[in-house]
């Protein structure tokens, strides 16, 4: 499926491909360390076939190209066309034939004969409307043995909350969280977990990384969140409330600097890591 079938998914797709150009292009080290301590969960071997869900950039397509080597398949799927335009690109600028790109829909992941040997999912499956349905899917997939890998967010850095707060002024009244990773399932590990057994996974477990974001200043972490899911925070700012709103969260960010000027932003991820039966 390469059309969003779902209000949610169109609005992230939407999100994303206009991210697309600058995503994980900023000279912020975020992505590729963390994608690559995911992949590394899915114990892949050379000559598996893994299924990258959401695939941005490339990151986690890119490690997992790498452990599978030449002889085995790495599969990036996106429902952002400009993601997938940019990271086909790359895949054939650095001559990766055993990398293919194209635009699909996590929530309906590809069959492939035989069944996936790993599906990698990195800050995806928190975007989607029905994670467990989804979640049951990507199983659905695998061959038997297969691992499932997924990646979400735990506590946010304390430091931080009060940019949001300076922001959540600005948007207009709506039920809906500021990033889904606040809702349900992902709210906790031991939801995450509930939500893969839930899905028909057994042999479930999570390990907790620290990642802290360098920021050189104050701008270079406003085009960073303008390049990546937090873009989402300026994209609910009605277009003449945008700078003000913008100047207020500097303003907060600023007075976190360090004594060079630096800032420093930590992220604990959760990596999950799920066998289909």
């Amino acid at each position: 499926m390469t059309e969003p079938d779902h209000p949610l998914k169109a609005h992230f797709s939407g999100v994303f491909h206009r991210a697309s150009q600058t995503y994980d292009a900023v000279g912020v080290d975020f992505f590729a360390p963390l994608a690559s301590a995911l992949v590394s969960r899915a114990d892949l071997a050379p000559g598996d076939a893994v299924l990258d869900l959401g695939c941005g950039r490339g990151a986690a397509l890119f490690a997992a190209a790498d452990a599978v080597g030449p002889n085995g398949h790495a599969f990036g799927v996106d429902l952002a066309p400009g993601m997938v335009e940019r990271t086909a690109h790359d895949a054939a600028a650095r001559g990766l034939g055993h990398v293919r790109v194209e635009l699909g829909d996590a929530d309906h992941p590809p069959v492939r004969d035989g069944g996936w040997d790993s599906v990698v999912a990195s800050f995806v499956l928190f975007f989607l409307p029905d994670p467990v349905a989804t979640a049951t899917r990507v199983r659905e997939v695998l061959r038997p043995g297969g691992r499932f890998v997924l990646s979400t967010f735990d506590v946010a850095d304390e430091r931080w909350r009060g940019v949001e707060a300076r922001v959540r002024p600005f948007w207009p009244p709506t039920d809906e969280p500021s990033h889904p990773a606040t809702k349900s399932h992902f709210s906790s590990t031991v939801g995450v977990e509930e939500l893969l057994g839930d899905a028909g996974y057994h042999d479930v477990d999570t390990v907790l990384v620290e990642h802290v974001n360098i920021y050189r200043d104050v701008q270079q972490w406003l085009d960073w969140t303008w390049s990546a899911g937090a873009r989402v925070i300026w994209e609910r700012v009605p277009e003449a409330d945008l700078v003000t709103a913008q100047a207020a969260a500097c303003d907060v960010v600023a007075g976190l600097a360090e004594p060079d000027g630096t800032l420093r932003e930590r992220f604990t991820v959760r990596l999950h890591r799920a066998v289909a039966p």
